[in-house]
């Protein structure tokens, strides 16, 4: 979509180009020690429970706070000071991260790292206030697209910044960052509705019961439950145990979001234009399903990655379409708090996955976790294609 479509063309050209530029930083302060965050938990924590409750922990802030950011984002009409303040939290994340010496400080690092993407939820909103009504999932898919690139950047580096320098030198990096991204965000304009929402904490649950909005986030839940589980739980673990670098895993995210990153983009556009939500999100977790039940009988690394990148596919496919249906069921002056909502809920999935599956992991052994989470995305795939009419039609009662 070009630029030129806008009505007020130098006032969206340049807040997209500085939200997309602040999107990078906002998740690379975050995901360049993603990729060493659970097998470094490992080495401090000892065991798969406290890579459990570790990642955990970042979906945990996200599951308390982002509904009532939403809620808050809607009163007050304003986006930006919730992302400058996302911002903040990704540096002091860092530096616990940095200074953190056993599970507690750890899981109070991740927890904080959790504060600051649950800043999402204003963000998604005031990046869509860019676009025309009718451009909302293009939208989503464009800001997810600078989501999964800040990720796949910041992966890569991961791995060869802490082979480079050590376990505790990509926390340095997302701390600088961090203070990059909030001095470009201070140039963001904001596009503030006319109408305040008179959303409450109790009206929330008029909210949840939008059918569409409950059924995309219900099936979200599962999704992320797998990803976190999977993909930024035991994945890396699993890699180490048959050879992996510090660098490897740096590789191995690299081959997860490069494909993620670029059905993101396509998903919500260009193939959503020819295939029906339903469809799509039925093949992409079946896609899903399919790689993490073949990950136990991996071991060389190449076939791992090859793994990887199809799961991103899947994943890429999914997730924009979800969040986009989630968008277009609700009015504009309510999208912050029904995306807060939506946020929310799938952090149950993020909360849960790695607690659950590091569990199964320390009880039953770590092949059992990919087995779990395969069936679950089994049940996603199926839930998606009976629940979900194809053509979908919005149902906002």
């Amino acid at each position: 979509m070009s630029l030129s479509n806008f009505p007020e063309l130098p006032y969206c050209r340049s807040s997209i180009i500085l939200s997309c530029f602040s999107t990078l930083l906002f998740w690379g302060a975050v995901y360049i020690y993603m990729p060493i965050l659970a097998p470094y938990s490992k080495m401090v924590g000892g065991s798969f429970q406290a890579v459990g409750l570790v990642m955990g922990a970042y979906g945990l802030s996200q599951l308390l706070l982002r509904i009532p950011l939403g809620i808050w984002s809607d009163r007050w009409r304003r986006r930006k000071p919730f992302i400058l303040l996302g911002f903040i939290f990704d540096g002091m994340a860092a530096l616990g991260l940095l200074l953190s010496t056993n599970t507690a400080m750890l899981f109070f690092s991740v927890l904080t790292a959790g504060i600051a993407s649950s800043m999402w939820v204003p963000f998604t909103v005031l990046f869509s206030s860019y676009f025309p009504l009718g451009q909302i999932a293009h939208s989503v898919s464009l800001f997810l697209f600078f989501t999964r690139l800040a990720q796949i950047t910041t992966n890569y580096a991961c791995g060869t910044i802490a082979e480079a320098w050590g376990w505790v030198a990509p926390f340095y990096a997302a701390m600088a960052l961090a203070f990059i991204g909030l001095l470009l965000s201070l140039g963001m304009a904001e596009r503030r509705p006319e109408i305040s929402s008179a959303a409450s904490f109790k009206q929330i649950f008029l909210v949840g019961r939008n059918r569409t909005l409950l059924l995309t986030s219900s099936i979200s839940i599962l999704l992320l439950f797998a990803n976190s589980s999977t993909n930024y739980g035991f994945t890396p673990i699993f890699a180490q145990q048959i050879g992996a670098s510090k660098k490897d895993l740096g590789v191995l995210f690299f081959w997860h979001m490069l494909p993620n990153t670029l059905a993101t983009l396509l998903s919500g556009t260009y193939i959503r234009r020819v295939f029906s939500e339903r469809a799509l999100i039925f093949a992409g977790f079946l896609l899903v399903c399919g790689t993490v039940f073949f990950i136990p009988l991996v071991s060389r690394l190449g076939i791992l990655y090859l793994l990887q990148a199809l799961n991103g596919i899947g994943f890429g496919l999914v997730f924009p379409l979800l969040m986009g249906l989630a968008m277009e069921s609700s009015s504009l002056e309510q999208q912050a708090t029904a995306m807060g909502f939506f946020q929310s809920l799938y952090a149950v999935g993020m909360t849960l996955g790695p607690i659950i599956s590091g569990v199964i992991a320390q009880r039953l052994g770590l092949s059992s976790v990919f087995i779990f989470n395969g069936l679950l995305c089994l049940v996603g795939a199926l839930c998606a294609f009976i629940k979900i009419p194809s053509p979908l039609k919005i149902v906002n009662q």
